[in-house]
């Protein structure tokens, strides 16, 4: 979680460096609200893989205003490296682009800015704040040494209930298949899940494979 400083700070920095205001307030917004600086400029024709998940995504993001209204969610499951991550941020840059408020957390970062707002009550209000953007992303959903019974667990489930009763729209992801995620967290999430939550499973193959061919090919290697 960036601080209020954080921000400042970049924003003079792009203020300096990026020519284009409208740009610059763009980085700004996918800094301070998590996304991966990598990225950032993420477009449709970036996906060398997962064409059907973006297909789904892309008309997820043009129809925003119905989604907001109903509290429309995503769930994406899949291996390591088949592109959840940027899909998160695909969606999530789509909606600053169009003029909603987004948060990207992992679910480790979560858990230590949670444990940061015992005894820092700034930091506890920042967070709450940010979780409660009109699109809210938890990367990385089950990871295994977040036991099921753990307080992280309690928090999480406490928080996507509050957006699903809310209707907040939520995008999640996770290694784990539907099977062992209902496993991991329960009935009570389980129900959501299968209630407002469109669940996309990503093909097979690590895209993280031709970003290292490309690497070596740009390096010369």
């Amino acid at each position: 979680m960036r601080s209020a400083e954080d921000v400042i700070r970049f924003r003079a920095r792009c203020a300096e460096e990026i020519e284009s205001e409208a740009q610059a307030d763009f980085y700004v917004e996918c800094y301070q609200s998590g996304v991966p600086r990598t990225f950032w400029d993420v477009r449709g024709d970036n996906f060398t893989a997962q064409h059907s998940a973006l297909k789904k995504v892309q008309r997820y993001c043009a129809r925003r205003r119905r989604v907001l209204s109903n509290g429309y969610s995503l769930l994406l499951m899949g291996d390591n490296g088949v592109g959840k991550t940027m899909l998160l941020s695909y969606v999530l840059t789509q909606m600053i682009r169009r003029g909603s408020t987004v948060y990207y957390t992992t679910l480790a970062q979560l858990d230590a800015d949670i444990k940061r707002g015992f005894n820092d009550v700034e930091a506890e209000r920042r967070l709450e704040f940010l979780l409660e953007s009109d699109f809210l992303a938890v990367d990385e959903i089950g990871k295994e040494h977040f036991k099921t019974e753990s307080y992280l667990n309690t928090r999480l489930e406490a928080l996507l209930k509050r957006r699903y009763d809310d209707g907040d729209p939520c995008l999640l992801a996770t290694n784990l298949d539907f099977g062992a995620l209902c496993r991991s967290y329960g009935r009570s999430l389980q129900s959501m899940w299968e209630g407002k939550y469109q669940c996309l499973i990503l093909e097979t193959g690590d895209f993280r494979a031709a970003a290292k061919a490309k690497m070596s090919k740009d390096l010369g290697a």
